[in-house]
């Protein structure tokens, strides 16, 4: 039996998983904050780190951790002092972010595969 119209829903449904990945990745790389910003971000550590480091991590860099999220490697953290992003970096953070268009869950995969990527490209 030969079905056609799957083969199509198929390639479909590849196409839009792909596009979305596509449009992820440019997100999270613009969503990226620089070195010397500042302000409440998303900090996101590597999974599987414990918490009390990511919290240890956090208050070395002179950040205030705000909350967790509903993953551990994922936190909310302020400073009024320039550079937190590239304290948190500096301390173990792989990434920092401001105010993303979705969840820190989703945004903390991403941020974990952009900062991968990063620093493949460097």
């Amino acid at each position: 039996m030969n079905y056609p119209s799957h083969k199509f829903a198929l390639i479909f449904f590849a196409s839009v998983i792909t596009v979305w990945l596509i449009a992820m990745a440019i997100i999270m790389r613009a969503g990226a904050l620089s070195s010397d910003a500042t302000g409440t971000m998303l900090a996101v550590f590597e999974p599987n780190t414990p918490s009390d480091k990511v919290f240890a991590s956090i208050i070395n860099a002179g950040g205030k951790p705000i909350r967790q999220t509903s993953f551990g490697f994922i936190w909310v953290v302020s400073s009024d002092e320039p550079g937190l992003a590239g304290k948190l970096k500096q301390n173990g953070a792989i990434g920092s972010y401001r105010n993303l268009p979705l969840s820190p869950t989703i945004a903390g995969c991403f941020a974990l595969a952009d900062a991968k990527i990063a620093e493949a490209l460097n």
